[in-house]
């Protein structure tokens, strides 16, 4: 077998492609490779086709994935500790006080109208001073209570932010750890039908929505939902029969919120089934890279990406139509709720039974309620995006393996094996394939220290018995017995302690040489190899003197499985792994597979002198490695056909004998072809047979692919795993130094993405009126109030009705508005999230082989970032962006209808805005650098959970489970302690942002009062200047709850924007430079020098020159590492 060294195969032309580049059937619009204009391929790739936007026939849901079942709102909670509990109630409380102080300022509020209507009165009276006096004495009393409120809203806003946002991060970093915990602790069988991409987007992406939903969202919500219901109770007070009347509109609004809540979780978890199929595709195909680019497979891999991105889009944009539908009827149903009131007051006000201060009463703090309300719409979509996200995590979570490695308690512990392995009559199956058997009532019995080998042709089972006693899986019917016991009836972790393994395609950690090696020991996390055991081992499997030639030594990183190493070099650290746990069953899967001829024999003597007083069983094709066997075993169809030693089995002349003369036919052949290439440049095939011809022209050709690097020159050699970890928290941890540049670049990226976004051009403008509606709406409602003042009954009546169907009018139009806000920017961000996910996915595909072999753009960090940045992003353009607008039209309208009304106020308006917006960027600019860690975390976490998801097998025959989760708490907990920290400085600006609303309504009021008094404004100016003024700050407190969304989107735009500006050294998919459909064949190297980017210094080739002539075979041989695959990937211009 030729030299590998990525631990990707490259097929031969006549190989079949694996898998993954299969074209699917149905093909996106990317072109194919083939495309008689190359400039498709690159086009293809930088627009999605937009579908129409009312088109909803979306592809219907699997039966599978219809009974995927939301998790409940309490059960969001299962995994908090009495910490989380507590300050999940303290927080509750807290919530409740901030949703009561609202309606008590409205009740003051209510009470200083009264006080301005009969300051009115008494100075039509003629009584002046005695009005101004009055007045004065009330307005400082009333400002009084305002700050009094200002302080407690700062402090319980403080607690509200600051409780839920703690408990979240507690909870959300738990559900992480167990998720990832309850994965490792799965049987391999399970393994068989998941994808590590699937698996690792979740860890990312949805365990984040999750936290996000068990957050201070959920306080938001305790809070609109109390303002509301505290509303209602101090309206019955003040008038219950009004009341009552407006209370026939809440069965609607309730409906209306159930419906949302139930389909949006339902959609929610098809959605993210379908972006964790796309992660699955992502991780299958960025894993594998340098095969796609042998094939120039990038056309078809983007194609089969945007299939599984566009469903999930298909989900989103029925998402945005509900959400938008949903919310808007709630928004109808509060408008006519006023409608509906007004007119009943204004009826019962003429016959007597309510006075004009009783009706403004009740009527305000309806408004005011139904205001807190419809401002819980997008914070209730967070909780049930939770919901729908927590469906899958907490289905693995609770999932029981019924192969455990974790489980310490049940099962014998072994702390020494004598050997003697037997198999009873054994039928197996792979739980992938049920109906194709394995292993037919396969029987053997290996005596203690005997050394035996299985062979067979490929797919006879030969592998699968390694498994099986490994207890990887276990067998339909039969016994596996270990020194006499069953194998279920050992404890399984100490069990694959005391087994070693050697596979044929051996899987390395993106760690040093050193822990590599370590972590073949027993228990290498309480008793340690020392450096020289290390070093020993290494020398036994003769893997010392590579070592030693590179720049760090035993402590060279080798990258992701091991790719920065030859596939001979990761097959003898694969051995040294293997002889430093020292066990009492060796199992040799091809363990020399890889190896050139003269380490072939130096590793063989290896692992004769470690399988010598052992269990030993042997896997191979290569029937020259287990001559000296005690026992070979021949498998056909899965049974054992023949058995005996080497010689008893080729004097029987059967089966055995016939693979014997095979391989010695084969390997005289090879050593003519490659004598006579080097002696007269032609081969020579006349006298073997057809087939063996075929078979060795093909073997000539396959090269096998290899990248390789000692250590990145940033690195110090440091040994362990644990210090990779702490390199990415180290990053984690630094600080933009300048955050505005990220906010430069967000904004450049939504110019960037603005074709995408076309759903928000209509709703642009519908968040414009969502957004003037309510300083108009306070205009009208100011009127309405006066009106309700005026002596004349008939008046009254006229005016209240005109006002009232004012109302109905808003009603209509604020639906539609908020639809267009709400429905019309989810759509629009879950678009720009599609092309920005595709678009990364394009520049990943575009970009050279040497992008990949730096361990920051390790396949788990590249997705992670398509995940976690893209959903950041989407916040951005789907909340954030439609919740700006909005604002910035009530802080428009409303300056506008103060300044018509009386400039004095407009102007303390927006002196006093400034402060409040302070406060809002001192919250963002806390949550800023937490932001950072958290993705730098995730970035890490999610690489050493898809490295070791896709290497589990290795994971499980080391025992290694409980060492890669504390890797994966450690990356995880370090940001922890700083993202509280974050929380807290937050919650301190979020409170004070609160807080200016009463601060800046006492402000107003006591200066309007003071205005009045000195004849600079009449009371129909004060109050239309108030309300407008007033909803306006109360649009404004808003905003303090979605500006977490501007400091995430804006960490991610970096992300995405440093992807998207690099240009590619060797472009897989540019169009430029010559087109050919075919070569002549001629290849010609001239005086080759070449190092890895990333190893500079260290020269692979130093002036290599050869030719290889159309249409002839050339093979390039040599030791491991010196440099023949390099040559490949050079021809390839990888």
């Amino acid at each position: 077998m030729a030299d590998t060294g990525s631990g990707t195969t490259t097929p031969t032309p006549t190989e079949t492609p694996r898998r993954s580049l299969q074209l699917p059937e149905k093909r996106a619009h990317v072109p194919s490779p083939d495309s008689s204009s190359a400039d498709d391929v690159f086009e293809g790739a930088e627009r999605l086709d937009e579908p129409d936007l009312l088109d909803t026939n979306e592809k219907k849901p699997s039966k599978e994935d219809e009974n995927v079942k939301p998790v409940s709102v309490p059960r969001l909670f299962r995994f908090a500790t009495k910490t989380d509990i507590l300050l999940t109630i303290a927080g509750t409380f807290f919530s409740c006080a901030a949703g009561v102080i609202t309606p008590v300022m409205i009740i003051v509020f209510s009470q200083l109208t009264g006080v301005i209507l009969q300051y009115q009165l008494m100075a039509s009276g003629g009584n002046s001073d005695e009005a101004n006096d009055y007045l004065g004495r009330k307005s400082r009393h009333f400002c009084l209570l305002f700050f009094i409120l200002g302080i407690v809203m700062w402090v319980v806003s403080f607690g509200v932010n600051a409780c839920w946002a703690i408990s979240a991060e507690s909870q959300g970093l738990r559900i992480r750890k167990l998720y990832y915990k309850s994965i490792l602790r799965q049987d391999i069988g399970w393994f068989d039908t998941v994808k590590t991409g699937d698996l690792t987007t979740r860890i990312t992406n949805d365990v984040n929505l999750v936290q996000e939903g068990l957050g201070e969202k959920f306080g938001f919500v305790f809070m609109n939902v109390v303002a509301f219901i505290t509303a209602f109770i101090i309206a019955f007070v003040k008038g219950w029969k009004l009341t009552f009347i407006c209370l026939c509109v809440v069965p609607c609004i309730a409906a209306a919120g159930g419906y949302l809540g139930i389909t949006i979780s339902k959609i929610i978890t098809f959605a993210q089934d379908k972006t964790a199929a796309s992660g699955a595709i992502a991780d299958e195909v960025l894993s594998g890279i340098r095969t796609v680019m042998a094939f120039n497979g990038q056309a078809r891999e983007i194609a089969r990406y945007d299939e599984m991105v566009n469903d999930s889009y298909a989900y989103g944009r029925k998402t945005g139509f509900i959400l938008g539908g949903s919310i808007g009827l709630i928004q109808f149903f509060i408008f006519a709720m006023y409608c509906v009131g007004f007119n009943f007051g204004s009826w019962r006000l003429r016959a007597g039974e309510y006075t004009p201060d009783e009706v403004i009463n009740v009527i305000i703090v309806l408004l005011v309620g139904g205001f807190m309300l419809s401002g819980a719409a997008p914070n209730v979509s967070a909780i049930t995006t939770a919901q729908g996200s927590a469906a899958k995590v907490f289905a693995i979570i609770d999932r029981d393996s019924p192969i455990d490695p974790l489980d310490t308690e049940s099962g014998t512990r072994v702390e020494r094996l004598r050997g003697d392995i037997s198999f009873r009559d054994i039928r197996f199956s792979y739980p992938t394939r049920p109906d194709v058997p394995i292993l037919r009532g396969f029987s053997l019995d290996i005596r203690a220290g005997q050394k035996v080998a299985l062979v067979g042709e490929s797919g006879c089972g030969k592998s699968t018995t390694i498994g099986l006693i490994e207890r990887f899986y276990d067998p339909a019917s039969g016994d596996v017995l270990i020194d006499g016991v069953n194998v279920k009836e050992y404890n399984i972790g100490s069990l694959r302690q005391r087994v070693g393994i050697v596979a044929q395609e051996p899987v390395l950690f993106s760690t040093s040489i050193m822990q590599n090696i370590r972590w073949g020991a027993i228990d290498p996390e309480n008793s340690p190899p020392t450096d020289e055991e290390v070093i020993e081992a290494a020398k036994a499997a003769n893997a010392h003197p590579f070592i030693s030639q590179l720049p760090n030594g035993y402590h060279t990183l080798v990258g992701e499985g091991g790719a920065l190493l030859s596939g001979g070099q990761k097959q003898r650290i694969a051995i040294a792994r293997a002889i430093i746990r020292n066990p009492d069953i060796l199992l040799l899967d091809e363990a020399t597979s890889a190896l050139d001829t003269a380490s072939e024999r130096l590793v063989q003597d290896a692992l004769d002198r470690l399988s010598a007083n052992r269990t030993t069983i042997s896997i191979a094709h290569r029937l020259s490695t287990i001559r000296n066997c005690d026992q070979i075993y021949v498998v056909r169809e899965g049974v054992v056909s023949e058995s005996g030693t080497h010689d008893e089995l080729v004097s029987s002349d059967g089966e055995y004998a016939s693979m014997v003369r095979a391989q010695e036919l084969r390997q005289a052949v090879r050593s003519k072809l490659e004598g006579d290439a080097v002696d007269e440049g032609e081969d020579d095939q006349g006298e073997v047979d057809e087939l063996i011809a075929k078979e060795l022209k093909e073997q000539a050709l396959d090269l096998k692919v290899t990248t390789r690097n000692t250590v990145d020159s940033t690195q110090n050699g440091t040994a362990d795993a644990a210090s990779v970890a702490s390199t990415g928290r180290e990053r984690g941890q630094r600080k933009s130094a300048d955050d505005s540049s990220d906010i430069r670049l967000l904004l450049r990226l939504l110019w960037q993405y603005k074709g995408s976004m076309k759903a928000a051009i209509p709703g642009v403008f519908l968040a414009l009126i969502d957004g003037a509606a309510m300083p108009c709406f306070a205009l009208v409602f100011a009127r309405a109030l006066l009106a309700l003042s005026l002596p004349d009954m008939d008046e009254v009546k006229r005016k209240t009705d005109l006002y009232a169907n004012l109302f109905l009018i808003f009603s209509f139009a604020g639906g539609l508005a908020m639809f267009g806000r709400i429905g019309l920017f989810h759509i629009a961000g879950e678009n720009t999230t599609r092309q920005v996910r595709h678009d990364l996915f394009v520049k990943y595909m575009s970009f050279e082989a040497g992008f990949f072999d730096d361990e920051k753009n390790g396949t788990g960090a590249l997705t992670s970032r398509l995940a976690t940045d893209a959903e950041d992003f989407n916040k951005v353009v789907g909340t954030f962006v439609s919740t700006v607008t909005s604002t910035s039209a009530t802080i428009i309208c409303a300056s506008a209808i103060a300044f018509v009304y009386q400039w004095r106020i407009a102007l303390l308006m927006l002196a006093c805005w400034p402060i409040q917006s302070y406060a809002q960027y001192w919250q963002a600019r806390a949550t800023w650098g937490s932001s950072e860690r958290l993705r730098a975390s995730y970035e890490e976490s999610g690489q050493s959970a898809a490295e070791t998801i896709r290497s589990i097998r290795t994971v499980a025959t080391l025992r290694r489970e409980e060492t890669f989760i504390r890797i994966f708490d450690d990356m995880n907990d370090a940001p922890h302690a700083g993202s509280v920290r974050s929380s807290l400085v937050s919650s301190v600006g979020f409170g004070f942002a609160m807080a200016c609303n009463m601060f800046i309504n006492a402000l107003i009021f006591f200066s309007g009062c003071r205005f009045i008094i000195n004849g600079w404004m009449d009371v129909s100016q004060l109050l239309n200047s108030l309300m407008a003024t007033m909803f306006a700050s109360m649009s404004i407190g808003m905003l303090a709850q979605v500006l977490p969304m501007l400091s995430k989107g804006a960490v991610a735009s970096r992300g995405i924007y440093k992807t998207l500006e690099r240009t590619s050294a060797i472009n897989g998919i540019d169009s430029t430079g010559s087109q050919t459909s075919s070569f002549e064949g001629n290849v010609r190297f001239d005086d080759i020098k070449f190092s890895y980017p990333i190893r500079p210094d260290t020269k692979i080739l130093k002036g290599i020159s050869f030719e290889g002539l159309a249409g002839k075979s050339v093979a390039l041989v040599g030791a491991s590492g010196s440099g023949k695959s390099t040559s490949i990937l050079l021809a390839q211009r990888l």
